[in-house]
């Protein structure tokens, strides 16, 4: 006869029924802190700790991070997302490969991916080098144009202006050009841009036409985000 052993070790505060109601109430608010939670785990009747309660949704493959920003979509600009897609629903890969996708940004130094960073400090340390965030009160920025296809990518440039429509135009012209013959010869393409008032100016739209360069047309500029 096999006798099971006896399980080791501090036993677990909470049942799999119990984790599956903080995974809930997590669900239900994704920016509840640990604590909020707690109290929202103890209102059924569980009572644990903060970190139990950050243990437990570790277990479940959750992680507190910051949150990605996206633009917001009014009803309109989802309606007219799903109609955009479905008029390209049967497009091949060979086709989507023909679009030269481009866009500007704007740069700022010192201002990247660590803005709004969380760390992990005792109260002695919170002006230690290792836990500042380092902000600049003016940060240098700049913006940049460039362009992307199946096939590559195509040239890049700062601009060093406001963009209205003849920059743009002189964008396309010096470097959107350039970058078409060089990634597709001769060969016809399908020039995708946003709906920023630049791009859908009426001496735009000419540029483009007598260059016989086709676009897709963005009626919504969350489409193209």
């Amino acid at each position: 006869m096999v006798v099971k052993a006896k399980r080791t070790g501090r036993p677990r505060k909470t049942s799999k029924r119990q984790d599956k109601q903080l995974k809930a109430i997590c669900l239900e608010n994704r920016k509840s802190t640990t604590k909020q939670m707690k109290h929202e785990w103890e209102e059924v009747g569980v009572n644990v700790c903060d970190r139990t309660v950050r243990n437990r949704l570790k277990e479940m493959g959750f992680q507190y991070r910051k949150a990605k920003r996206k633009p917001a979509l009014t009803p309109k600009h989802k309606r007219t997302r799903l109609q955009w897609a479905k008029e390209r629903q049967s497009w091949t890969v060979d086709d989507w490969m023909k679009v030269v996708f481009s866009d500007e940004s704007r740069i700022c130094i010192g201002q990247g991916d660590d803005a709004g960073t969380f760390v992990w400090c005792r109260s002695s340390e919170i002006y230690e080098e290792a836990c500042l965030k380092k902000t600049t009160k003016f940060p240098q920025s700049l913006m940049i144009w460039g362009c992307m296809s199946g096939k590559g990518t195509g040239e890049m440039t700062v601009v060093k202006s406001s963009i209205n429509a003849q920059v743009y135009i002189d964008i396309l012209d010096s470097f959107l050009i350039p970058s078409i013959e060089q990634m597709f010869g001769d060969d016809e393409i399908i020039f995708q841009d946003d709906n920023a008032s630049c791009h859908r100016a009426k001496t735009v739209k000419a540029f483009l036409e007598e260059r016989h360069i086709q676009s897709i047309l963005c009626t919504s500029l969350p489409v193209c985000q």
